[in-house]
């Protein structure tokens, strides 16, 4: 892991997390991790189902706390919920009495901006996620992919330091994945914002990421680093290309390692 120098946003130092089960079992999540994320990094984790991807993630916007290790925002610990750190789920977490203009508002709201500048910028976010003509229009009237893009605005529009994304489109259909994955592409090539992104997804990482993380098979720890090397713009023409393949199969045989290890811990 590199020293930690100015340019390093988030630094995971030593972390070990431990739940309890009903029987009072411990459960070691994640073991001794450390990594760091650059300022403007684009940061995907893939690993096994159970490797601690999420507790992880949980652990760096500060809804939970390590049971030893340390995790710094900009050099300070992180202590609890921060809105430095802006979080979008897999299930999209509108306020479903609120209009797409009310929801990308909201955290502007709480931090009492002026209304006339909340509404300006929350306007321009709209725009961005290509949303407009929708302001009005409530949560249940909206698709899918549509819903992920207001919780998308809402983000941006609070203009967190980090953002962090928990397999935010597995739940949506492939072309409209694959439309989501490239506009937030052009998001992170215009705002570079910190993004630490989760997914079960090779093919999604390679789109998005400027390095990828594998993880081990519970207890969580980094098995494997992989710089992405594959040019900008990224779109779907870069799933053509041989170094595409490369780094597909370099992942997928890391992955699929650790996948074994996680069936074999289950049946034990």
């Amino acid at each position: 892991m590199d020293p930690l120098s100015n340019d390093v946003k988030i630094s995971i130092q030593d972390v070990t997390k431990i739940f309890y089960g009903k029987q009072k079992e411990e459960v070691v999540a994640l073991k001794n991790l450390s990594l760091n994320v650059r300022d403007g990094e684009f940061l995907v984790i893939v690993g096994a189902s159970g490797c601690g991807k999420t507790t992880l993630l949980n652990l760096v916007a500060g809804f939970d706390a390590p049971t030893s290790g340390q995790i710094l925002l900009d050099e300070k610990p992180v202590t609890g919920i921060t809105p430095e750190c802006g979080m979008i789920f897999q299930q999209y977490a509108l306020f479903p009495w609120k209009t797409v203009q009310e929801n990308v508002e909201f955290g502007m709201k709480m931090k009492r901006m002026p209304h006339r500048e909340r509404k300006e910028r929350a306007a321009r976010f709209i725009d961005i996620v290509s949303l407009n003509g929708f302001e009005k229009s409530y949560p249940h009237h909206l698709s899918g992919g549509m819903k992920q893009r207001v919780s998308i605005a809402r983000s941006l529009a609070n203009d967190p330091k980090v953002m962090l994304l928990d397999e935010p489109f597995a739940a949506l259909d492939a072309m409209t994945r694959q439309v989501l994955q490239e506009q937030l592409v052009r998001i992170y090539e215009k705002h570079r914002k910190t993004i630490i992104f989760i997914t079960h997804s090779i093919d999604e990482a390679l789109l998005l990421s400027s390095r990828i993380m594998v993880m081990t098979a519970r207890p969580g720890r980094i098995a494997q680093e992989i710089v992405n090397d594959l040019p900008h713009p990224r779109n779907a023409d870069v799933q053509l290309s041989t170094r595409y393949m490369e780094l597909k199969r370099t992942i997928w045989d890391s992955v699929q390692a650790e996948v074994m290890k996680s069936m074999e811990i289950e049946a034990d």
